[in-house]
């Protein structure tokens, strides 16, 4: 696992690090399916603080983009769609693969 945290324009502190990790940990890799892997992107951009999370879990791979008035704020919001992202990801492509070519019971009375 992969997690790389980086600051555009401004010093980035350890409190923001930590949370960019702590999100990754203990939320988005809980939901990996693979070698999971984040890249997050911390900027101020005309007075909103933006995060901007890419993630990739082997053949599943987005990004995100949130602004917001308060980093922290911004931080969980990315973190909330990624969340959304990889379940539709997995969903999309287990549940469409899961549902080909496996016979389905008969549930008929006219056996």
């Amino acid at each position: 696992m992969a997690i790389q945290v980086i600051a555009q324009g401004f010093e980035l502190t350890e409190a923001l690090k930590t949370s960019c990790l702590d999100e990754t940990k203990d939320k988005l890799l809980g939901l990996a399916l693979h070698n999971f892997s984040s890249r997050w992107a911390l900027s101020v951009d005309a007075g909103n603080h933006v995060a901007h999370v890419t993630w990739s879990d082997g053949p599943f791979h987005g990004d995100v983009t949130v602004k917001s008035d308060d980093m922290y704020g911004s931080i969980h919001q990315a973190t909330k769609k990624a969340i959304e992202q990889m379940k539709k990801a997995h969903d999309k492509r287990y549940d469409h693969h899961n549902q080909k070519g496996i016979p389905t019971e008969d549930t008929s009375e006219d056996n």
